[in-house]
C-alpha cells in the first residue's frame, strides 16, 4: 500500500508576518496619556475603534498611531 505524500505547509502570508500584538485597555491608556476609564468611555462613544476577542476589548497598534495622528493640530500662531 502507496502512502500519500505529505501536504506541504502552507507559506505564511507576508500580513501575518507584519501583525503586531494588540494592546490591552491598560496599554494603549498609558500610550495615549489618559486614564482606562476615559478610553472606556472613548469606546462606548465610539470616539476610537477596538476589536473585541471574546469579551476582552483589544486594540490594533496602529489605530492608536492613527488616532494620535488624526488629533494633532500645529500650533497657532
Amino acid at each position: 500500500m502507496a502512502t500519500l505524500p505529505r501536504p506541504a505547509e502552507p507559506a505564511q502570508s507576508p500580513s501575518l508576518q507584519l501583525l503586531e500584538p494588540l494592546l490591552n485597555i491598560q496599554q494603549a491608556a498609558k500610550i495615549l496619556g489618559i486614564s482606562e476609564s476615559t478610553l472606556r468611555n472613548w469606546v462606548q462613544r465610539k470616539k476610537i475603534t477596538r476589536v473585541k476577542v471574546g469579551g476582552r476589548v483589544l486594540f490594533r497598534p496602529d489605530t492608536i498611531r492613527d488616532f494620535i495622528a488624526y488629533n494633532t493640530h500645529p500650533a497657532s500662531d
